[in-house]
């Protein structure tokens, strides 16, 4: 026995196989830790080599998966495998390794490792599951494939979870899913791929998230894969997100619905499928890392079923790899009914930004309307910052940092000037426009981020930028503020001497809102006055923590539960929110409460998701020059922020 040669005792080495028939797995009992310890070291994901006892002949193992194993009550009571077999006494509690069948074969699987970059991977993830995703109407149905309760979204056509099959008729509310994005037709008159190359990394340079999957999937119905098979024809995309742990039940795509070549594209994490041939009762395990490109044609596609055992880790070539959030796009060819000839579906192709389910929503001049306040601010905004206004006040307004750019316009200001801080927060620039010798009206969307700003500059460790003179003591104890929404102030025309507006334009989410902004700033204020605008540039510092892929994006926010306890009882947390079961912690009650919040159970905080626009350079001079009556002073950019600096005419 191989083994031997580890066995420094001599008295010989335990071998348990717990089916003679199918030998996947064995135990093997050193008798010594030491010996043990080198066995594994040696043999780690190697291929071994013996003869048998009877005939000589020579027989090769497929890389070998070894590990400390401990049979206990438990694994055995446990009965059945996530996967939903039965487990075998003594069989590992660890994910079988894929180095197990190697040896395996699927014709028509191919796999195309890094077939997008990581730079491509982020401005996908960005757009993907960003701000505009259109996810789908949720759909948990009992199918030919499962019970399917993950977030999907659809493209060209809608695949049906209930039928297993495509919606052909988009007319229907449930099939008016959005087209596939569309590279510009001069991109496309041109077949050299140097220029489609070209295309795809100036939408990535440039964090537009929606033109860069264009490109991508035009990569890919122009790739040539083994025995020069390629899908030009590719109409249809659906695209999955896995959550930690979860996975798809057995299944092979109704060959009716799609034509033959499937292709599936993994992105922030890798993850083993199984594919199992019933026939020939044998299986093959695949590990697909990120940014891969997975195809099945001919048996892959049509003999083999697929699926993603539900469980956390998977084990590839001997290294465990814990799972993540992954996504995946499944691109295919919809094919008309059998009845119709079953022929490629015409291709619905859209370059239009947002993509959009076609169907009427709670307000459909949601987006042309800067009035009607969008679901993503309400959600990922408004809801926001009435939680966090707490922590937010403690760890980022009692700082104190100011622009130094929007310091120096308030000290620039006549004395005695009325200046309208909108979307002031908690007051942060109120000392300073105090010091300066002016008066402040402060409005803020956030009646808790409000509250902060009432004595916001008591204490022994205020900085300097929050501190104020004796004799203006009274104005940090009952400042001038209001609850109002920036797109419908509660000032007179031409009523104040100068404005600013920090950290606001980038919470806006249309680009109706963020003209109607400037408009309302340029209202208020008299002619001959200026404002100060600021708000994130796409365009970051290289030593900067914040980098973004796209354009609009969700900005985590971790939630400290002794903030929200304060927040709570300040109204960050309404009755509505609070029909949670008591028995939940605070950070749970948040995380279940608000709408794509996730609750990080290992550090005890709630992680809340802000919507921001990211500003180009050039985007911002470009809105105030649709403003009649504001002339451009100064533009520039500040520590992160493109500004601008307006006069009232």
């Amino acid at each position: 026995s191989i083994t031997n040669h580890f066995d420094s005792t001599g008295k010989g080495v335990e071998v348990f196989v717990p089916h003679k028939k199918s030998i996947h797995h064995c135990h093997i009992g050193m008798r010594k830790p030491e010996d043990a310890q080198r066995l594994i070291t040696s043999l780690q994901g190697k291929n071994v080599e013996w003869k048998t006892q009877a005939g000589g002949e020579c027989i090769q193992s497929p890389k070998l998966f070894l590990d400390y194993a401990d049979i206990t009550h438990r694994s055995v009571a446990r009965g059945k495998r996530s996967d939903g077999h039965e487990v075998e006494r003594g069989e590992p509690s660890r994910s079988e390794c894929t180095s197990a069948t190697d040896h395996i074969t699927v014709p028509g699987l191919e796999l195309v490792e890094s077939f997008v970059s990581e730079e491509e991977e982020n401005v996908l993830l960005a757009a993907i599951t960003g701000p505009y995703a259109p996810w789908a109407p949720s759909q948990v149905v009992p199918s030919k494939t499962g019970s399917v309760r993950r977030r999907v979204q659809h493209y060209g056509y809608v695949f049906d979870y209930e039928t297993a099959n495509v919606l052909r008729k988009r007319q229907a509310a449930a099939a008016a899913c959005p087209p596939m994005p569309k590279i510009p037709d001069k991109i496309n008159a041109q077949k050299d791929i140097n220029v489609l190359e070209q295309h795809i990394e100036k939408s990535v340079e440039e964090g537009r998230g929606w033109e860069a999957l264009a490109g991508i999937i035009e990569r890919t119905r122009r790739h040539t894969f083994q025995n020069n098979l390629s899908y030009p024809l590719i109409n249809q995309m659906t695209v999955n997100e896995y959550r930690k742990g979860e996975g798809i039940g057995s299944h092979i795509d109704t060959p009716s619905a799609f034509d033959d070549g499937l292709m599936s594209l993994s992105l922030n994490s890798g993850i083993v499928m199984e594919f199992r041939n019933k026939d020939k009762r044998i299986k093959k395990l695949v590990y697909l890392p990120a940014r891969s490109l997975l195809l099945l044609s001919g048996p892959a596609r049509y003999e083999w079923e697929h699926h993603i055992v539900t469980r956390t880790t998977d084990t590839h070539n001997g290294e465990v790899k814990p799972r993540d959030l992954r996504i995946s796009l499944t691109l295919r060819t919809a094919l008309t009914t059998p009845e119709d000839g079953g022929s490629p579906m015409i291709r619905l192709e859209s370059n239009a930004y947002p993509p959009k389910w076609d169907v009427t929503h709670e307000s459909g001049n949601e987006e042309k309307d800067a009035l009607i306040t969008p679901s993503t601010e309400k959600e990922h905004v408004h809801a926001v910052y009435d939680a966090i206004a707490t922590q937010w006040h403690h760890t980022r307004g009692r700082r104190g940092v100011l622009w130094p750019g929007a310091t120096q316009f308030l000290l620039d200001l006549p004395k005695g000037s009325v200046v309208a801080d909108v979307g002031c927060g908690d007051g942060k620039y109120f000392p300073a426009i105090w010091e300066a010798g002016s008066y402040v009206i402060g409005t803020d969307i956030s009646l808790p981020l409000l509250k902060t700003s009432i004595g916001a500059s008591v204490g022994i460790d205020t900085p300097e930028s929050r501190q104020v003179s004796k004799h203006r003591i009274h104005l940090r104890d009952r400042p001038a503020v209001a609850v109002a929404d920036c797109m419908n102030l509660p000032l007179r025309d031409n009523s104040v001497d100068a404005a600013i507006c920090i950290a606001v334009m980038h919470h806006l989410s249309t680009h109706e809102r963020r003209l109607r902004c400037l408009e309302e700033l340029g209202r208020i204020v008299k002619p001959g006055g200026r404002i100060n605008v600021q708000a994130w540039a796409m365009e970051q510092d290289a030593d900067s923590r914040r980098k973004f892929a796209s354009t609009d994006v969700f900005v985590p926010f971790n939630a400290q539960p002794k903030y929200l306890n304060q927040s709570r009882d300040s109204g960050g947390l309404n009755n509505q929110h609070c029909a949670v079961n008591e028995n939940h912690s605070v950070a749970e009650m948040y995380a279940k409460a608000f709408d794509g919040a996730e609750y990080d159970e290992r550090k005890g905080l709630v992680v809340f998701r802000r919507y921001c626009h990211l500003y180009r350079q050039g985007d911002m001079e470009d809105l105030a020059s649709q403003v009649p009556n504001l002339r451009l002073v100064e533009s520039g950019y500040e520590s992160g922020n493109h500004f601008l600096i307006l006069e009232v005419l």
